[in-house]
């Protein structure tokens, strides 16, 4: 039997990528990037999982950036701060 759209659905939602990250005392901290955030950041086709494996490094350090130790959540990393922390890379090698 072939699956139909169900009436009243909700539309689909974005897809979230998550990891834990650990503070140096020991708390895990869960940090996610939308997929779309990534996609238009880095536009190759490699995928979501893909752009996260090449752009880690630099994720992790803006979720260390962005950490607050009152916050409650997941850390959530916006397509702006992978723009700005990109921009900032390009200037201190600039410098360097």
């Amino acid at each position: 039997m072939p699956l139909i759209r169900k009436t009243g659905a909700p539309a689909p939602k974005e897809l979230g990528l998550f990891w834990p990250m650990q503070t140096t005392e020991g708390t895990t901290v869960e940090v996610y990037v939308y997929a779309s955030a990534l996609q238009a950041f880095d536009p190759d086709s490699v995928g979501p999982v893909g752009l996260l494996k090449r752009h880690r490094p630099l994720l992790e350090r803006i979720a260390g950036e962005k950490y607050d130790p009152n916050g409650t959540g997941p850390l959530h990393i916006t397509e702006n701060d992978l723009r700005a922390a990109s921009s900032g890379e390009a200037a201190a090698d600039e410098i360097g």
